[in-house]
């Protein structure tokens, strides 16, 4: 939508030529929605190490560190053409799943985020048949692009009760209330999976791992709409766009047309419409896993319920592979505890074992868009 903003400003041929320098993967297993109909980006966040500078090795790692690649952050976003809805479904990274095409590397039943070690392709044939839905088109960012973008729009705004920190990202917000944070902060925001806040007297740690992670990446995407709202200089638009085409992938069917029309159709799009809602999971004490660590499992029915709300449809797809649950059949577990529900405020429910309750992740520490 920026790119496209770029071409109302400077010219269709100044953006083509800029689009042209957007690094384009080939995903043979995308769906072709019709033209104006309900369509899904997969929006997947990589934890590549690859061909990074010597100075972010010390903030990020290295390939020797972290080799390969992983989708740390898995978000679909649901985008409706005609009434202008947009939502977001998140799925932890840690989701057990049956693993689509080429199973002789990681297996038939692994983490989801294993998936995108060799590219798009099998993250997006896993989500299709674990989940039935159906996916139109990828954007990939990596840690440099997300950088670079947020820095080139002048950064964002988020409201932090206390003060947090985490080690592991470098993040360290010492005053509380609206904090502007350039690029390097918000990254070390929506990387935290070791947020601690103090509160009482003491620095207390957040259990929720990558739920907690979640919310706040939700929190972000938010703080990034309401900044790019203001945004229509031409010059900071074009800085913005130079930062993307270094750090983000986008699928080869994605054109320009596209883009413009989304522009046209979204530029007055409020960040307080954004739907957001997590898929459902729930951990197990035993498995038949166990060399694959701490999994997840997708808790049944809550999960079709909630994908069926984030489709705004009376029923999920029927997959054509549903997930695992701990001793290999289909995950069917469930409980007494009612969906959870999307909402402009977002939800993120949290994990419960077979027989237990939903436990309640409590957000009131979490940065809000200021």
């Amino acid at each position: 939508m920026s790119l496209a903003l770029v071409a109302v400003g400077t010219g269709y041929y100044y953006v083509q030529y800029r689009f042209n320098q957007v690094t384009k993967v080939t995903v043979k297993h995308l769906q072709v929605a019709p033209a104006g109909t309900p369509f899904n980006v997969l929006l997947i966040g990589s934890d590549t190490r690859a061909n990074i500078s010597a100075k972010d090795q010390t903030s990020f790692g290295d390939t020797s560190t972290a080799g390969g690649q992983r989708s740390d952050v898995i978000k679909i976003v649901h985008v409706v053409p005609a009434t202008g809805r947009v939502s977001v479904l998140s799925i932890p990274r840690d989701t057990a799943v049956t693993v689509a095409g080429d199973t002789t590397q990681i297996g038939k039943v692994n983490r989801i985020n294993a998936t995108y070690n060799s590219g798009p392709d099998q993250l997006v044939q896993t989500i299709q048949n674990n989940f039935g839905i159906s996916i139109e088109h990828v954007v990939q960012v990596n840690f440099v692009g997300f950088r670079g973008a947020v820095d080139a729009i002048g950064g964002i705004n988020l409201s932090f009760p206390t003060p947090a920190r985490d080690d592991y990202t470098g993040l360290n917000i010492t005053s509380t209330g609206c904090q502007h944070l350039g690029g390097g902060y918000a990254l070390a925001v929506a990387r935290s999976r070791h947020f601690q806040y103090y509160a009482n007297g003491y620095w207390q740690y957040d259990g929720t791992s990558d739920f907690g992670r979640i919310q706040r990446q939700n929190a972000f995407l938010k703080a990034l709409i309401t900044q790019s709202e203001k945004q229509y200089n031409p010059l900071t638009l074009n800085a913005f766009v130079g930062s993307v085409v270094q750090g983000v992938t986008v699928d080869s069917t994605l054109s320009v047309k596209d883009l413009v029309s989304l522009a046209r159709q979204f530029h007055g799009f409020a960040s307080d419409s954004l739907l957001t809602s997590t898929l459902p999971t729930y951990s197990a004490s035993y498995s038949n896993y166990p060399y694959l660590g701490a999994l997840l499992y997708v808790q049944q029915p809550q999960a079709q319920q909630v994908i069926a709300e984030f489709l705004g449809t009376p029923t999920a797809p029927t997959p054509a592979t549903p997930p695992p649950g701990p001793y290999g059949t289909v995950s069917t577990t469930t409980t007494t505890v009612p969906a959870p529900t999307s909402s402009p405020g977002g939800t993120t429910p949290g994990t419960v074992a077979p027989s237990a309750t939903t436990t309640t992740i409590p957000t009131n520490f979490d940065p809000t868009p200021c």
